[in-house]
């Protein structure tokens, strides 16, 4: 077996072998998050993450909060929204961020970043609408 062989053979056994630990630790999270405890909750919205992103670099943001929900209850469209709840995501590990940060980044950043935010467990899942967006009404066809 040539070098390469081996270092790629020893390279797929680690990635098993680390992928096996992300299930045995993703595992144990499920079963502590099955107990309600409100401390740990607490403690787990005061925790600021960090994420190394391949073009935007060390990213930190924290979760939103149950009081965060009324400030992006606030907005009137979906880019308010969107914006908002990326503001206070980013605000907690970056207290000085103004609230018009995304207006003025350079476009390929803001949307690599708001790509990356909604992607994050901690963001607000989008509402159940129909793709239309319209409700579905069905009515009885009158007779002539």
């Amino acid at each position: 077996m040539s070098d390469e062989a081996e270092v790629e053979a020893e390279n797929e056994r680690r990635a098993r072998e680390f992928e096996a630990k992300i299930a045995e630790h993703d595992e144990a999270e499920r079963a502590k998050a099955r107990i309600f405890d409100p401390q740990r909750l607490l403690e787990r919205a005061a925790k600021i993450r960090e994420f190394k992103h391949p073009v935007l670099g060390l990213v930190r943001y924290g979760e939103l909060t149950f009081e965060d929900a009324f400030e992006i209850d606030k907005c009137k469209t979906d880019v308010e929204k969107t914006e908002a709840v990326a503001w206070l995501m980013l605000r907690k590990a970056y207290p000085d961020l103004p609230s018009d940060f995304l207006k003025r980044m350079p476009l390929i950043e803001s949307a690599l970043l708001i790509d990356f935010l909604t992607k994050q467990p901690t963001f607000l899942s989008p509402s159940k609408s129909s793709r239309s967006g319209l409700k579905a009404t069905r009515r009885r066809r009158s007779s002539a």
